[in-house]
């Protein structure tokens, strides 16, 4: 049974990702993807908080709370790896610009595979971080349906505007059954996970990655948005891999799993305050689909 909910969580969350950038190629252009990026400041801003600040802060964290060493190491795997498949989905919600959260995501994936390897060996004792390892379902199944979404745009404008609201729907579902599954697929290692410490290192990573991304999003509300969210939404597929290939002790991925699972609790209800927050400031944001 428990075997069953595991392959189904996996089959869900491929879905979810799959969907979701396939979804938002089809919706955008390249060049409305980059446009964002073209702020030095943006740039050096996304770079602090999630490659300077995030990971200093998840040190300090395990070293101010009491924590299993293989759950600090969980903590550790999360610090450094930024840019996930969710950030779109919350772009939407918060009602920001899902243009610069998929440039965001792009730009921090790219620099996760490049920064994991060189500063995990400082902050763990690892015997090896492959680039490829983290690259490679960034590339398969991220990269690959956002591009293919973004040429199907660029050649077939038409179908693209009418595949994207059925792909939009199908990641809001297929995130609920992620959710549901990863829940009950992990229960057990959950529950004897579960402590007051572990909930605290967990919101306080959060908590603290999202004032750290809207302290350096500058004058614009929106990117400001974006850039705590983006910088919440902590790379949990990259941590997972390299966890998995890297460490025995099954209480590293349950408290990647605990995070990942505080993160929906508490991103999904700020990017929805934000998205409230917006369109009382603007009402021309209520017609937009969510």
């Amino acid at each position: 049974m428990l075997v069953a909910l595991d392959v189904s969580a996996k089959v869900a969350i491929f879905v979810f990702v799959v969907t979701s950038m396939l979804g938002v190629g089809l919706g955008l252009t390249l060049s409305q993807i980059l446009e964002p990026f073209r702020s030095t400041r943006l740039v050096l801003s996304a770079v602090a908080a999630n490659f300077v600040l995030v990971p200093l802060l998840a040190y300090f964290i395990t070293r101010i709370l009491t924590l299993d060493e293989p759950l600090a190491i969980g903590i550790l795997l999360l610090g450094s790896g930024a840019g996930a498949p969710f950030l779109p989905k919350l772009a939407e919600f918060s009602r920001a610009n899902t243009a610069f959260a998929v440039g965001l995501m792009v730009f921090l994936m790219a620099l996760t595979v490049i920064y994991m390897p060189i500063v995990l060996p400082l902050l763990v004792a690892v015997d090896h971080v492959s680039p490829w390892l983290v690259a490679k379902p960034l590339v398969t199944v991220m990269l690959l349906p956002l591009l293919l979404g973004l040429l199907v745009r660029a050649r077939k404008a038409v179908l693209a505007g009418y595949l994207q609201p059925y792909l939009r729907r199908a990641s809001t579902i297929a995130l609920v059954l992620v959710i549901v599954l990863v829940m009950t697929a992990n229960f057990r290692n959950l529950t004897r996970t579960m402590s007051l410490n572990v909930i605290l290192a967990g919101s306080a990573l959060l908590l603290g990655s999202i004032g750290c991304g809207f302290a350096l999003g500058g004058p614009s509300s929106d990117s400001r948005r974006i850039l705590a969210l983006g910088t919440a939404q902590r790379d949990f597929s990259a941590a997972l891999l390299v966890a998995v290939d890297n460490f025995r002790n099954p209480g590293v991925v349950a408290m990647l799993t605990v995070v990942a699972l505080l993160g929906l609790c508490l991103l999904v209800p700020i990017a929805l305050a934000f998205g409230r927050r917006a369109v009382r400031r603007n009402p021309v944001w209520a017609n937009r689909p969510s």
